[in-house]
């Protein structure tokens, strides 16, 4: 996958939340993956935005789906997630084990995850998984605000 990058997504990127439409629909799903090493992802502020902390080892083995994206994929997140702001998301690399597959084959991925201290209002205990139930709290920025969503 030279000139492609596998990236685990967790919340409205996945196929058929809010913002996978925009974002992955020419992308290609290798699968669901669930995070070897536990994180907590949370909704996050009066958007209900879901996030996904840096620091393993707290909070769930968290469940997202992964896709192979090519450069502009890559950078078209990289954007969206303000990984150039001080409160933006930090692209890293984790490891993820297939859901689906026995025994679970791991691939390194990428990961958008934030701070834990730019993670100043959570509205909910740490998620295994993000769900159409909690889709239906998050709310978008405002269109031209010049402030992108966040959402992986």
């Amino acid at each position: 996958m030279s000139d492609r990058w596998r990236v685990f997504v967790y919340g409205t990127l996945k196929k058929g939340f809010p913002n996978h439409a925009r974002y992955l629909a020419d992308a290609d799903l290798l699968g669901t993956f669930r995070t070897r090493e536990r994180f907590r992802l949370v909704l996050n502020g009066e958007r209900f935005s879901p996030c996904l902390l840096a620091g393993a080892g707290q909070g769930r083995r968290v469940i997202g789906e992964v896709y192979a994206v090519d450069r502009s994929g890559l950078q078209q997140l990289d954007r969206l997630e303000r990984i150039h702001l001080p409160d933006g998301y930090r692209r890293q690399r984790i490891v993820v084990d297939a859901v689906d597959s026995s025994p679970p084959e791991s691939c390194d991925v990428f990961a958008y995850l934030k701070h834990p201290e730019g993670v100043t209002d959570p509205r909910s205990e740490p998620l295994e998984v993000y769900t159409p139930e909690a889709a239906r709290a998050y709310r978008r920025r405002n269109e031209g605000s010049g402030d992108e969503k966040r959402t992986t």
